[in-house]
């Protein structure tokens, strides 16, 4: 059974190497790219340190802590390709290096002695061991949590396999470590499904390569055109100067987009709490696949609710300026406008006017 170990480590690595320079030769520069290649390095450092004959102690804790490594990664891969805010919190960073310098110290000072049921083993190894899990988890709910309102057909459709794929094998392997279930045999079955999914990912890369460079290069950067307040004539339709710098459309298209921008801002759709853009489709009689090309590639929109909160954000903004409604709570408001909760509301207030919706009203925002 040893050249079966050894045969799906080495097609594994390579695999990973080569996507890793793949990433690096045909997106330089890009951060997403790098961390893609850090995640294969981060892969290949886990099977590398399962062989029996690594060799020197220091050689293996270097590869213990690149393995240890990968959840953290992913994390941040999975932020950055699915998020149009990838901003991490400070308090995610606290926990990632938290989790990082509790494995390394545990790896340095553990000398054998110490039983699986010690103290030892739960801070400097149980307690990272479920840090890392819960990140390939959160990895798994920030690819599907998002798909419905996706307007990136690429990435929306990148979603489930992203999950299922990358989640699963970070997860099975941290898994695999929490409960001891380790062996040559069952390593040889991780490898080689690590081998058939990175052969995948490989081979898809070349199948949509004319798409996948919009992808990389646009994760982890804002939309390029964000109709701010959402200006339309009295029709309906978004003037001229506001279309400038967007690619050109059919005649069709663009009497599509003006139904839906006069059935928003006349009709206020966007304050029905819940409204997807299945719903949107059927109340303005389009395809729903049909509209989510036409306002991620004509509006620029990336996500739905960025399309919502901009007219929701504007009536509000301007509500909560109103003399007339100064004696109306915020609640009330945020409500009104299609919010369902009143914390919903404030996030998305205060990601757009930096300021809560309180400051806002009280007019001490600079």
């Amino acid at each position: 059974m040893a050249w079966m170990h050894s045969a799906s480590s080495y097609l594994a690595i390579s695999q990973l190497l080569f996507l890793a320079c793949l990433y690096l030769v045909y997106f330089p520069g890009k951060r997403l790219a790098h961390l893609i290649a850090l995640f294969c390095l981060c892969l290949t450092a886990y099977i590398l340190s399962r062989q029996p004959d690594i060799g020197l102690p220091g050689i293996s804790a270097i590869l213990s802590m690149m393995a240890i490594l990968a959840p953290a990664v992913l994390w941040v891969i999975a932020r950055y390709l699915f998020e149009d805010n990838p901003d991490i919190h400070k308090g995610i960073w606290v926990l990632i290096v938290s989790y990082l310098a509790l494995r390394g110290f545990g790896l340095w000072i553990y000398d054998g002695t110490q039983s699986r049921s010690s103290v030892f083993f739960l801070i400097f190894f149980y307690v990272p061991q479920l840090i890392m899990l819960l990140l390939a988890c959160h990895v798994v709910y920030m690819a599907c949590r998002g798909r419905d309102s996706d307007l990136v057909e690429l990435r929306r459709q990148l979603r489930m396999p992203f999950a299922i794929g990358m989640g699963s094998i970070v997860g099975l392997i941290i898994g695999s470590g929490f409960f001891w279930l380790g062996s040559p045999q069952l390593d040889s079955l991780y490898f080689f499904v690590i081998f058939l999914l990175i052969l995948f990912i490989n081979l898809g890369m070349f199948q949509i390569h004319k798409d996948t460079p919009q992808l990389i290069h646009m994760a982890g950067d804002q939309p390029a055109l964000s109709l701010t307040g959402m200006t339309t004539d009295k029709n309906g339709s978004v003037p001229e100067e506001l279309r400038s710098g967007t690619p050109p459309i059919s005649k069709q298209d663009q009497l599509l987009i003006d139904r839906v921008l006069k059935a928003m801002q006349q009709e206020r759709l966007y304050a029905e709490p819940g409204l997807t853009i299945g719903d949107l489709a059927v109340k303005v009689s389009v395809q729903e696949y049909r509209l989510r090309k036409l306002i991620n590639q004509s509006l620029h929109y990336r996500n739905f609710n960025q399309f919502l909160n901009q007219y929701r954000i504007e009536e509000a903004a301007r509500r909560l300026l109103d003399p007339d409604e100064q004696h109306i709570p915020i609640s009330s408001i945020a409500l009104d406008v299609g919010y369902a909760s009143l914390s919903s509301f404030n996030k998305a207030f205060k990601d757009t006017h930096q300021v809560t919706p309180s400051v806002y009203r009280s007019g001490q925002a600079e």
